[in-house]
């Protein structure tokens, strides 16, 4: 049975919402007990600064602030280090969790749940709730000069045409996952080329490209729970800039 010793919570919190911050870390603080976290904090406002500081007196908290507004992927980048180290080094975490700031946790079973459904699923390796998005002009290609591209064919995801599919790829919503941290390393995660925007849609078909199946549940938590803020860009690979999703 999966322990709270083995997963970590990594977060994202970004400027002057501290309302918004503290529904997350109070929900985390609360429900996810004894787990180890991981906060990096961009431009935040001092309510939330104050509130980390109190969090952050517990060891399992790990709290990063900047004054920049580093893009999403390379605060990811920076975070999941930890596990790519040589065996013996490195964080001996079996799953990593990620949240953006816009998602919270919202039942005290979450944690009991997911480990239950993780025995109950003994090759999960990638978890999250489902979305799919088509193809935009130019991430075909971009995906398939990825160091982790095997050439498996493209996913066909359904269109508002009955019976008609398009080149696509179902996924875990970006602001919650899971990720084994062995599927981690194989993929050498996040993605090096990746920035701010369009790493959720890729990580779905980058563990696609492997075999590896993508089990949808979001037991527990509210994802997505607030209006996009901050910096925008256009999706990963897609040749047009002005791309927006």
């Amino acid at each position: 049975m999966l322990t709270r010793d083995d997963v970590a919570i990594h977060l994202l919190l970004y400027g002057d919402f501290p309302q918004l911050h503290q529904r997350v870390l109070n929900s985390i603080h609360e429900h996810a007990k004894n787990i180890r976290v991981r906060a990096w904090c961009n431009q935040v406002c001092e309510r939330t600064a104050m509130l980390l500081a109190t969090l952050k007196q517990d060891p399992r908290w790990l709290v990063y602030f900047t004054a920049e507004n580093r893009p999403k992927y390379k605060v990811m980048r920076q975070l999941f280090d930890n596990y790519k180290r040589p065996e013996g080094e490195r964080d001996p975490v079996k799953w990593a969790i990620w949240m953006d700031d816009d998602s919270y946790i919202t039942d005290p079973e979450w944690f009991p749940y997911m480990a239950k459904y993780i025995e109950d699923h003994p090759d999960a390796a990638y978890i999250g709730k489902s979305w799919y998005v088509h193809h935009l002009t130019g991430q075909q290609e971009f995906i398939a000069a990825s160091k982790w591209f095997k050439g498996v064919p493209w996913e066909l995801c359904p269109t508002k045409k009955p019976g008609v599919t398009q080149p696509g790829i179902s996924f875990a919503q970006g602001s919650y996952w899971w990720l084994k941290t062995d599927v981690l390393r194989q993929l050498d995660w996040p993605d090096e080329r990746l920035n701010h925007n369009g790493g959720d849609t890729l990580l779905g078909e980058a563990v696609r490209q492997q075999g590896l199946p993508f089990h949808k549940c979001d037991f527990g938590v509210k994802l997505n729970a607030a209006a996009r803020r901050g910096y925008h860009e256009a999706p990963a690979g897609s040749a047009d800039p002005k791309a927006r999703r």
